[in-house]
């Protein structure tokens, strides 16, 4: 019986060290998804900012002259001269990280002709950042090589 004992020595340290590891491994997936989790509200923030700033680029030009030449020389990234603009891409540089990185679009077109909307004007912007963690080397690893996060809106602006 006493060859029996001594052949089981050391099998509670495996069982514990069998258990450590199954714990750490627990703990070490519930950190990575902590990090994810946190990487997705940093991105869902920065989504949300975005279409603050791009809405309220939008108001401003339904309040102010809405001819289509007035809103292109104001308001477009072409030739992006227009005070307006400029101070629009200074601000979403203040308020989207690594946006200064990337060209802010602000396209103005001539809406439909029609009877409905004879002066209207089709404005699209497109909003470019890159967070902090994602930058590597100078490049953006967002949706692929130098993909920066991106937020596109297309707006209809009636002019009377």
């Amino acid at each position: 019986m006493k060859p029996a004992i001594h052949e089981q020595r050391g099998s509670f340290l495996l069982e514990a060290l069998v258990a450590i590891l199954i714990v750490a491994l627990g703990v070490l997936g519930s950190v990575g998804l902590l990090a994810r989790s946190v990487q997705d509200m940093d991105d869902a923030k920065n989504r949300g900012e975005a279409a603050y700033l791009a809405n309220q680029y939008i108001a401003q030009m339904w309040v102010s002259d809405r001819l289509t030449a007035n809103l292109t020389a104001n308001y477009s990234s072409n030739p992006g001269t227009g005070a307006n603009y400029l101070d629009f891409k200074n601000f979403v540089e203040q308020r989207l990280p690594n946006a200064n990185l990337y060209a802010q679009d602000v396209v103005v077109g001539v809406g439909p002709n029609g009877a409905a909307w004879p002066a209207s004007s089709i404005v699209t912007i497109t909003l470019q950042w890159c967070p902090p963690g994602e930058m590597i080397g100078g490049y953006c690893r967002g949706a692929g090589i130098n993909q920066p996060h991106k937020y596109d809106i297309r707006a209809s602006i009636g002019a009377n």
